[in-house]
């Protein structure tokens, strides 16, 4: 019996060192950095963590050719809306089965920061 204890107690003892050492090893963006809110907004569920693109949401390279900071705060608040006047923005529509969603109550600065966010470095973005 006793040999049975410490057998499940060695085990209990076990699993959680590892789950500390996993939590210990956890990575993501530092907290309150635009990364972290890109992926607190959920952008990275479709995008990707890198914005890669998934199969839900494309990858978010090159924008700079396409974009202007003030035209991606528009696209956040009401992408619907900016979807139906942008022919591209249509196409793009049809290949990906989920809507962007709005962000109509983020505020101006986070909405700025997030577009800065997502045109920085854009280029890179599917660099692996």
């Amino acid at each position: 019996m006793k040999a049975t204890r410490f057998v499940y107690a060695s085990f209990a003892v076990a699993a959680a060192a590892i789950l500390v050492l996993a939590a210990c090893g956890a990575s993501g963006p530092a907290p309150g950095t635009p990364e972290a809110f890109y992926v607190d907004l959920g952008c990275a569920k479709c995008h990707g963590n890198e914005r890669e693109g998934l199969r839900s949401g494309p990858p978010l390279d090159n924008l700079q050719d396409r974009w202007r900071e003030e035209s991606l705060v528009e696209y956040f608040r009401d992408p619907k809306a900016v979807m139906e006047a942008t022919p591209r923005l249509k196409y793009m529509a049809e290949k990906y089965p989920i809507v962007m969603p709005a962000f109509p109550n983020t505020s101006d600065d986070d909405l700025y920061a997030l577009a800065r966010y997502v045109l920085s470095d854009s280029d890179k973005a599917t660099e692996g």
